[in-house]
């Protein structure tokens, strides 16, 4: 199964399927081709991505999908155990600010300060640090993007100028022309700029799309269908 039929069978966006896939999760058979690696998934592979997307809307980590996929019996009761206990740090979190009413406070320091007393014994979050993989890859796809762009019109100028040359060189009327500088502007961002940013902007589309690049994990606090899951149990 393709990509597109995967993402439409499991409702996962591919940017997930490919890091479910890198973080090996599940292991389609692949095949590189054009410089680029295709996946083609089994259906045990789909109903594998499936159910990682359902575990990982309940609030399970990666790690912790991952070692109830190599042994479940035995590493399934833990990382409930783990989910359980953040949900209910979650709760008391929430429990906590709830007796804090913000009218108290006139800013985000005295604010702080009523809080203070209920949270000095807790501990930072461990995710609270720089993430080393991590990346906008939107901004960097159009970081990519606007990079060949202005290579592809660097490099069409260069031509530009030499046609011009040559052409001056045989023509006459041409190196007329081309000693106003109106004209040998205008006849380059009629003719070469709008060609150049066009084929730049496809070949950085093209890059980005074959470079596998999958940032890493997103960590956050139990969303609240989890929260509310755990509070009725």
């Amino acid at each position: 199964m393709k990509m597109k039929e995967v993402c439409a069978a499991t409702g996962l966006t591919e940017r997930a399927v490919r890091f479910y896939v890198q973080e090996q999760l599940v292991n389609p058979q692949s095949q590189r081709r054009g410089g680029r690696t295709w996946l083609d998934f089994s259906e045990p592979d789909v109903e594998r991505l499936r159910a990682i997307g359902i575990l990982r809307k309940a609030g399970f980590t990666i790690d912790e999908i991952r070692s109830m996929g190599q042994d479940f019996p035995n590493n399934a009761p833990g990382a409930a155990f783990a989910l359980r206990r953040r949900l209910q740090e979650a709760i008391d979190a929430s429990e906590r600010l709830r007796r804090i009413d913000t009218a108290q406070a006139d800013g985000l320091e005295s604010y702080a300060s009523l809080l203070e007393a209920e949270v000095k014994d807790q501990p930072l979050p461990d995710y609270d640090g720089p993430c080393t993989r991590h990346i906008d890859i939107d901004a960097w796809h159009d970081r990519v993007e606007w990079l060949l762009m202005l290579g592809a019109v660097w490099l069409f100028w260069r031509l530009y100028n030499g046609a011009v040359d040559l052409l001056s060189d045989r023509f006459t009327l041409l190196s007329i022309a081309f000693w106003n500088p109106l004209v040998y502007f205008l006849l380059f961002v009629i003719l070469p700029l709008p060609i150049a940013i066009v084929l730049g902007s496809g070949a950085g589309k093209w890059l980005c799309r074959h470079f596998e690049y999958v940032p890493c994990e997103e960590k956050s606090l139990p969303n609240r269908q989890a929260l509310l899951m755990f509070a009725q149990s």
